[in-house]
């Protein structure tokens, strides 16, 4: 499976989402880690949102640029957020640990799965 990202932004500029869709393992994460990346280099913007709605499949190395984007953005004082994940691999970063981390305190984020 082919993996698409798009990033677009919201808020007069200073949201910017990054969406994902496909799969996020070892071959394509690259991609999505430079696209957090640019993200968080960009000017004017306060907030970075991560839009996973679209991912199918998410492996250890999707996991570990996730929360390199999010001590990216720490370091740069910027809000960062991982939303829209679910199925398999909501139940990943849940059994990780990682997703209250990434997701922080929105209300519209799944609770865990018990």
């Amino acid at each position: 499976m082919e993996t698409h990202i798009s990033a677009s932004h919201q808020r007069n500029g200073s949201l910017l989402t990054v969406t994902v869709a496909g799969e996020v393992d070892l071959m394509t994460g690259p991609v999505v880690d430079e696209a957090i990346t640019t993200a968080v280099a960009a000017d004017g913007v306060t907030a970075i949102e991560v839009d996973l709605s679209g991912v199918e499949f998410l492996d250890s190395s999707g996991i570990a640029l996730l929360l390199r984007g999010r001590r990216r953005a720490d370091a740069r004082g910027l809000t960062y957020r991982v939303t829209g994940a679910r199925g398999i691999v909501l139940q990943v970063l849940q059994l990780s640990g990682v997703w209250p981390h990434l997701c922080g305190d929105s209300v519209d984020n799944p609770s865990p799965a018990t």
